[in-house]
C-alpha cells in the first residue's frame, strides 16, 4: 500500500477519535488500557480495503477502542469521499458502544458526518447510569446533544431515584 492509499484509514482513524471528546485515562470498560488521548485502535479478523470504491470493511470481532469509547460488532464498513474524509460508518452485527456511565446495544449503528448524528437500529436499547430507552430508532445528534426516538413506540424506563425527591434533606428554610 502506498501512503496515498493509506489516507482514508488515516481519516477514518481521526474522525474515531474525535468522536471521543470525553477523555477516559487510564483503563477503558473492557478492562484494557486504553489508548493515547486522542488516539483511536481498531482491529479486526480481516480488513478490505477498496481505495477505487472508496470504502474499507472491517470485519469479524471487530473493536474500537477510543480514548473514552468502545465499540464492538461483527463488520464495520467505513465509506470515504472522493478526497478521503470519512462520509459513512456502518457498524452491523450485536453492535455495543459503550462510554462511562453508558452502553448502546443495537443490531446496527451509522454515522452520519455531514448531520454528525449516530442511527442506531434493529432493537436499539440504550442504558445511560441506571435508566434505559428502547425504540425502534434512536437517532443521536453529537453536536447539539440531542436525541430522537422513532418507529412504533419508545419506552423509557427511569429507576425510582432518578425521579424521586430526597427525602433525607432538611426542609427549605431550616438551618
Amino acid at each position: 500500500m502506498n501512503r496515498s492509499s493509506l489516507l482514508p484509514l488515516f481519516s477514518l482513524l481521526l474522525l474515531l477519535s474525535w468522536t471521543a471528546r470525553v477523555s477516559a485515562q487510564g483503563v477503558d470498560a473492557s478492562g484494557t488500557d486504553a489508548p493515547p488521548p486522542g488516539s483511536t485502535v481498531i482491529t479486526s479478523d480481516e480488513l478490505r480495503s477498496d481505495q477505487a470504491n472508496h470504502t474499507s470493511v472491517f470485519t469479524g470481532n471487530v473493536v474500537v477502542v477510543g480514548s473514552s469509547f468502545n465499540l464492538n460488532c461483527q463488520e464495520m464498513t467505513v465509506l470515504f469521499t472522493k478526497d478521503g474524509k470519512v462520509d459513512h460508518i456502518i457498524a452491523t452485527g450485536n453492535v455495543v458502544i459503550t462510554q462511562p456511565n453508558r452502553v448502546a446495544h443495537c443490531g446496527q449503528a451509522d454515522y452520519y458526518r455531514d448531520e454528525d448524528k449516530f442511527v442506531l437500529t434493529d432493537s436499539p436499547i440504550i442504558v445511560d447510569n441506571k435508566n434505559q430507552i428502547e425504540a425502534p430508532i434512536i437517532t443521536i445528534f453529537r453536536t447539539k446533544q440531542t436525541m430522537i426516538t422513532s418507529g412504533a413506540r419508545s419506552k423509557v424506563t427511569l429507576k425510582n431515584d432518578s425521579i424521586s425527591s430526597d427525602t433525607t434533606a432538611a426542609p427549605v428554610g431550616t438551618p
